[in-house]
């Protein structure tokens, strides 16, 4: 039986995030797949809170974990290299306390408010330096962008993937969204490689 812990603020985990659609889609290509998934976090999660959440995440003992994290962080002025060091700290604790294949999510820079958008590039840039045997980069930000692109471009009807930030909340994913980042990922992530035949 395999565990898969997908943690992160709002945009992965529940109630607003795609982490339950990715999980859908993985039972739905692999229905004779034996995992269990847990999907903490929360919607306003910054990288200083999740040093809180380390006991359970290496309690969980995972074998695969897809972290979702920063866009709070962005959204509260953190110094994105302030963020990005808090984040290779988590994942540092993870590597030595779990035997889990790590995944790491970029930011979709264009939900983020425009005030926020180059703390995101920046702290997107730094992701690469975490990648190793067991790390990946989930690159949500490029597909994110030939969406709006096309879609602004073409003649189809306009539909939004996330709705923006207001005053005390933050920017949320639409059902279009989740359905949209979970494919995304899915096809980065290669979880079906974690039940060979």
């Amino acid at each position: 039986m395999k565990k898969l812990v997908l943690y992160g603020d709002g945009f992965l985990c529940p109630p607003g995030g795609y982490g339950e659609s990715l999980i859908d889609l993985l039972v739905m290509r692999r229905p004779e797949a034996a995992f269990t998934a847990s999907l903490p976090g929360e919607e306003n999660l910054t990288l200083e809170a999740s040093a809180r959440d380390l006991p359970l995440l290496v309690g969980k003992a995972p074998d695969f974990m897809y972290l979702g994290l920063g866009a709070g962080d962005m959204l509260r002025g953190t110094d994105p290299a302030d963020a990005f060091a808090a984040l290779e700290s988590l994942v540092q604790v993870l590597l030595q306390k779990t035997r889990a294949r790590i995944a790491v999510a970029n930011l979709c820079e264009a939900f983020l408010p425009p005030d926020a958008r180059a703390a995101a590039v920046e702290f997107n840039f730094a992701l690469p330096g975490l990648l190793g045997d067991r790390v990946q980069i989930t690159d949500l930000n490029a597909p994110v962008n030939v969406f709006f692109d096309r879609h602004r471009r073409g003649s189809g009807e306009k539909r939004s993937l996330y709705e923006g930030a207001r005053e005390g909340v933050p920017p949320r994913l639409t059902s279009m969204g989740r359905v949209f980042l979970s494919h995304a990922a899915y096809g980065q992530l290669g979880l079906e490689e974690l039940f060979p035949d």
